[in-house]
């Protein structure tokens, strides 16, 4: 699977809106071993499944705002949500002797056992690492097929991906552009596979600011994954959609469809927390930088709200009665910042940026990725010598690495089961040195 730790430019700018600064993004996948079950990598088919042409009904609702912003946010003591902390140090084979971009498995999350749940894309398999470095096969879910995997996500034991014949290269590189791709999900408990959603035979426009066919962005709740593809829209033209399949009714629909040109317009991931639903829509700037909003679906009563403000706040997750989102000012290429809106207050009430106290030796650094799981929300930042999160739980800042220059902080994941990873290497005048797996287990 390509997409695991790669910088998205601008043509395949779907899976995260960013402006013109590096960003990001994470999709997951899988590990050796061989399958368990008999009827593992064989898929069934959704019986159920179908896309509904009813679009939800649409609202708006003008939000306000009343910020603490930075320092003003109460810090808190990281032993307070820390479980356990520790290092991989190459232990884990599908890792041993590969650098951080070019390693076999991907990390998913964490089970209630605290054993750690990994995806080694280049055998199609999902396995489990114990504390002792001990790896156990969970589920082979390719089988004999002979794809690979482009993006994937876990709840609990729910694990959703898509995949493609040439889902591990560069989409510029794949002359098909993702023909013949697959959406499929998996129960890592009972072991079954379904197939919900497949290629059709359709082209995307010319000049389609996203152009890849396989779906993107997979998220996953305890009974629904939603993703991007590309599908039909009411009126017959091919447009990127959101999709949302419901796992209890086995029923797939289409909640959102770009209206706009699809030349300089594009979504950004879907997020789904309890009975909420997040995505985002804007407009690419002549300049590379986004202009969008944010919008809000709630999953019983069908109504998606697009959420009005004076800012330009894009890339939304949820969790709970939390949106987190991306600030875009778009002053400068390199002023990305989090907001934090309440959706019972109506009210955006938080604010991280580069004038917190973790960023202001940095200049021009920049907040990106966005990753939520459980109470937290985490990021990167384009200095990449500090890591924060944030916690609802008590609307405190945890400063998880405290700013050094002596350190080069990359790839922070924050991962069901609330297990945050990333790579941590030295730093000097020479330049960085070989680096540690680094990873912290939180309450």
């Amino acid at each position: 699977m390509y997409k695991k730790f790669c910088v998205l430019l601008l043509a395949t700018a779907v899976l995260v809106l960013t402006s013109c600064q590096p960003s990001g993004t994470v999709a997951v996948s899988g590990s050796k071993g061989s399958s368990q079950d008999s009827s593992v990598g064989v898929p069934s088919e959704s019986s159920k499944a179908s896309e509904t042409p009813v679009l939800p009904q649409d609202s708006e609702i003008n939000t306000t705002k009343n910020y603490l912003a930075n320092n003003q946010i109460p810090v808190g003591n990281n032993a307070n949500i820390i479980i356990k902390q520790g290092a991989f140090e190459q232990k884990i084979p599908a890792f041993k002797g590969k650098s951080y971009y070019n390693k076999d498995a991907d990390f998913l999350g964490m089970d209630s056992r605290r054993d750690l749940i990994i995806d080694d894309y280049d055998s199609g398999v999902i396995d489990s690492i114990d504390s002792s470095n001990k790896v156990t096969t969970i589920l082979n879910y390719m089988g004999n097929r002979k794809n690979h995997v482009y993006s994937m996500g876990m709840s609990g034991s729910i694990v959703a991906w898509s995949e493609c014949p040439h889902g591990n290269v560069d989409p510029v590189s794949d002359t098909t552009n993702g023909a013949g791709w697959g959406l499929y999900i998996a129960d890592l408990t009972t072991k079954k596979i379904t197939k919900i959603d497949g290629y059709k035979k359709i082209s995307v426009p010319k000049g389609a600011q996203y152009y890849y066919l396989a779906p993107s962005g997979v998220t996953v709740s305890p009974d629904h994954v939603s993703y991007i593809s590309w599908d039909y829209a009411p009126d017959g033209s091919v447009k990127p959609v959101i999709k949302l399949y419901t796992i209890s009714t086995e029923k797939l629909e289409i909640l959102d469809y770009i209206e706009e040109d699809v030349s300089n317009h594009a979504f950004g991931y879907p997020h789904i927390s309890g009975d909420k639903m997040v995505w985002c829509k804007a407009q690419v700037n002549g300049d590379g930088t986004y202009t969008g909003y944010c919008i809000l679906y709630d999953l019983k009563t069908k109504v998606r709200t697009k959420l009005v403000t004076d800012e330009n706040i894009i890339n939304p997750l949820i969790s709970g009665n939390y949106v987190f989102a991306s600030g875009q000012p778009n002053k400068t290429f390199y002023d990305s910042e989090i907001c934090i809106y309440d959706i019972a207050k109506n009210q955006w009430v938080y604010k991280v940026n580069n004038s917190y106290s973790q960023y202001r030796e940095t200049k021009d650094d920049y907040l990106m990725d966005l990753q939520s799981a459980g109470n937290y929300l985490v990021w990167n930042t384009g200095g990449k010598n500090s890591l924060v999160l944030f916690n609802k739980a008590d609307n405190k800042l945890y400063n998880i690495v405290p700013v050094s220059d002596k350190r080069y902080i990359t790839g922070a994941r924050l991962l069901d089961g609330n297990l945050l990873v990333w790579y941590d290497r030295p730093f000097s005048a020479h330049g960085s040195g070989i680096g540690t797996y680094k990873y912290v287990a939180l309450k």
